[in-house]
């Protein structure tokens, strides 16, 4: 049996009158991947949201390796081992794919003191290399001197992507990586998270079911802020409380 490498307890968070995560409690292991799914506002977000520390829960506890992280920063939890990538692209736009990377790598080599930018770049060799590390792994070193605002649009989710990996996290929570992406795209993506799973720990949202099934070893289902199923890809398609939940009654998620 894998380790547990998040564990959530009972988790919940208020926002005003509104819960937007009610009594959540999941076990997510190591060195597989984990999908997120749900209709629209189920609360998926919210989710992401206190597991990577910009928000902290209103009850319940969330621990990595034993450790709690429920309430700290996002910082500390980066450097726990815990990175993401958004839905919404997050990155310079006016500097180069390769910039956009070393920056991020050279966080976690060295932080962001005012004396770490008294420093070129260019002094900065571990930096650098993990940045072309990075940009090879997702097939992007021919594109390590392009300004991100002129890629495409897929190549911009890698690159969100790559910043995130530049934090050589242990687990990485992918928001919709495949939002707004042309069925190319799409399965250029879904070999991306496959190549990922090799040796990180992957938990995704998404809303294609086809890249669900075809990508995760779990899946967990959100509905109104609570946890209604958990299991394979194919128990999770055949759950009549899962159909009931996305189409109201009978079919196939």
């Amino acid at each position: 049996m894998a380790e547990q490498l998040l564990v959530l307890d009972d988790v919940t968070k208020d926002f005003g009158s509104i819960r937007a995560v009610d009594g959540f409690s999941l076990e997510i292991p190591a060195g597989e991947v984990t999908a997120v799914i749900g209709p629209n506002g189920a609360g998926k977000t919210t989710l992401f949201n206190l597991l990577t520390g910009k928000h902290a829960p209103t009850a319940g506890r969330i621990f990595l390796r034993d450790e709690r992280i429920d309430g700290k920063p996002p910082h500390e939890i980066v450097r726990m081992g815990v990175a993401r990538s958004y839905q919404i692209t997050n990155f310079f736009p006016k500097l180069t794919a390769l910039e956009n990377v070393r920056l991020a790598a050279q966080a976690r080599h060295t932080g962001f003191s005012p004396r770490d930018f008294l420093t070129h770049y260019a002094d900065l060799g571990e930096p650098a290399e993990a940045a072309y590390g990075v940009l090879r792994r997702l097939g992007l070193e021919h594109l390590a001197d392009e300004v991100a605002s002129t890629l495409s649009h897929g190549q911009q989710r890698h690159l969100e992507i790559g910043i995130a990996l530049a934090a050589d996290p242990d687990v990485l929570f992918m928001d919709e990586p495949t939002a707004g992406m042309s069925p190319e795209e799409t399965a250029e993506t879904k070999e991306l998270i496959q190549d990922l799973a090799a040796d990180l720990t992957l938990v995704i949202v998404e809303h294609d079911m086809e890249v669900v099934m075809e990508s995760a070893d779990n899946v967990a289902v959100m509905n109104r802020g609570s946890l209604l199923a958990t299991g394979t890809p194919d128990s999770i398609q055949e759950n009549e409380a899962v159909q009931r939940a996305y189409l109201g009654g009978g079919g196939a998620v």
